[in-house]
């Protein structure tokens, strides 16, 4: 096969092999819910709330507030189209499928670029997005397949300037567009642009720079302009939790590693990253480098990155990695060390396939039944001011205030719940915004200590069936007052009768009962 036909070819066997992969987990998920499409994570709609809100002029997920819901400076700028409408919410299906393409069209070129012929170069390029999970990331509808898109773009074009020395445009692009879609895309960016100066492309390298950091000081100086932290509250609440407020971030940085070591993907990735380091040392002018600085950046992830929820944070760097090891494998003369990263790779099919396959259907029917149904019964029957800890659906298309308890939108109630969680410490927080209704997680790995000593609680809107990506098997519905109860009980009773099967309501006085 020649060069130039594996360049047509291998994309076209990538695209295939994830486009039908995607197909089936979306198909096995509208079969578990009865033909309904939902996203599997409740969090796309927590993007598309802030969308919402920059469609108006705003930032945030309330009308008239600012606040930083969202780590990715970017991503909520492409859902601003058609915003305040139904058709709005097939933007984030949109964007993946475009990530999608684009993850494959990259992982193709990256296979004959290294120039895998045969059976085993259409195997890498048909398999290779399957068994990382790339179908399943865009399954999710959030900016994370856009991301490993860029990251891909970035280990190409790496590799287009080590072989054939010249500086691609798609090099350039995925350095902008990785940290502007991810803030931890910055590690990769920074990568490509320190290659470009060790190959004595400084103004190049420099160029490189100013477009890895530009997204990053943008979007830090607009949130600071508003008068918020220079980081989203998202991205703070993910950087320390409750369980370790009193831990130095020494100690923090070295738990992430651990943790992400007990990981299967986070063994799969330092094994990679231990390939790259090998490799480097048979590799020999800008290749080393390259290696080099993309097993650091594999570092970087481990001791600062998250593993997991729904397997979508690691998945840009794993891509980037796997796709970089098979590329200097090849013509690492070896044919141990070539097979090292195919086992790999064959290693991050076993984990993420399977896993996918049996556990997958069950998020998109999970959210609709719970979060979906939550936000129906808040904007059509409850049609008043909310606090909850699980912001999405509630907060898109609500012309009423939601009140943010976990934090992601609210500084206050994010600093309280982690470093001064006192009993009812969420009392004060509906008081001064003089909220009536709280729906939450009242457990306590949630919010038990939030709940205040005057709450009342009137009922739990309660599934059948708890499998998915859910925080809790039921949101419990309280009133703030007393004054409040007969308000949100009616509301209930009128809602009841409307909730599709597998879930009801359980009223705390007896009445009425669960479907």
């Amino acid at each position: 096969m020649t060069s130039e036909r594996s360049h047509i070819l291998y994309p076209l066997l990538a695209l295939l092999g994830v486009a039908a992969w995607f197909v089936v987990l979306q198909a096995r998920g509208l079969a578990w819910s009865n033909g309904v499409f939902e996203y599997p994570l409740d969090d796309v709609y927590i993007h598309l709330a802030i969308a919402e809100q920059i469609a108006r002029g705003g930032y945030g997920v309330n009308a008239g507030e600012y606040t930083s819901p969202g780590s990715s400076p970017l991503y909520p700028l492409l859902l601003t189209p058609f915003a305040g409408t139904d058709a709005q919410r097939w933007l984030p299906l949109f964007w993946n499928i475009v990530g999608l393409a684009a993850v494959a069209l990259f992982w193709g070129r990256l296979i004959a670029h290294a120039g895998y012929r045969g059976a085993m170069g259409a195997l890498l390029a048909l398999l290779g997005p399957v068994a990382l999970n790339t179908a399943g990331v865009a399954m999710t509808g959030m900016e994370h397949t856009l991301h490993a898109a860029a990251s891909l773009a970035i280990v190409y074009g790496l590799f287009v300037l080590a072989d054939e020395k010249r500086v691609s445009w798609v090099l350039l692009a995925g350095i902008l567009l990785a940290p502007a879609l991810r803030l931890e895309g910055l590690a990769l960016a920074l990568v490509g642009a320190g290659v470009l100066v060790i190959s004595g492309r400084i103004a190049m390298g420099a160029l490189a720079t100013v477009l890895a950091i530009a997204p990053i000081a943008l979007f830090v100086w607009f949130l600071t302009s508003l008068g918020l932290d220079p980081l989203p509250n998202s991205v703070q609440a993910k950087l320390v939790g409750a369980e370790d407020a009193d831990v130095g971030r020494l100690a923090r940085t070295i738990g992430t590693f651990r943790l992400n070591l007990l990981e299967i993907p986070g063994l799969l990735m330092l094994g990679l990253i231990a390939v790259l380091g090998a490799l480097a040392s048979a590799a020999t002018g800008a290749r080393r480098w390259v290696a080099l600085g993309l097993a650091a950046a594999g570092l970087a992830h481990l001791f600062f990155g998250q593993i997991g929820w729904m397997e979508r944070y690691e998945n840009y760097i794993l891509t980037a990695l796997a796709a970089a090891a098979l590329v200097l494998a090849q013509g690492a003369g070896s044919r141990a060390m070539a097979m090292l990263p195919v086992a790999l790779l064959a290693g991050a099919g076993a984990t993420y396939m399977p896993h996918a396959w049996e556990e997958y259907r069950f998020n998109p029917r999970a959210i609709h039944l719970q979060q979906a149904q939550t936000s129906r019964f808040v904007k059509e029957y409850l049609k008043t001011d909310v606090a909850v800890n699980d912001l999405g659906w509630v907060a898109w298309r609500n012309p009423n205030y939601v009140l943010d308890l976990w934090g992601l939108a609210s500084h206050e109630a994010r600093e309280t719940r982690i470093f001064n969680p006192t009993p009812g410490w969420a009392e004060a927080l509906v008081e001064a915004r003089d909220v009536p209704v709280a729906l939450i997680y009242d457990t306590e790995d949630w919010l038990a200590e939030a709940v205040g000593a005057d709450w009342v609680l009137v009922g739990v809107f309660q599934l059948d069936l708890i499998r998915g990506f859910l925080g809790g098997a039921y949101v419990a519905a309280y009133a703030t007052s007393p004054e409040h109860v007969t308000m949100l009980e009616d509301a209930m009773i009128r809602f009841e009768p409307h909730l599709p099967e597998g879930t009801g309501i359980i009223f705390a006085n007896g009445f009425g009962g669960s479907r």
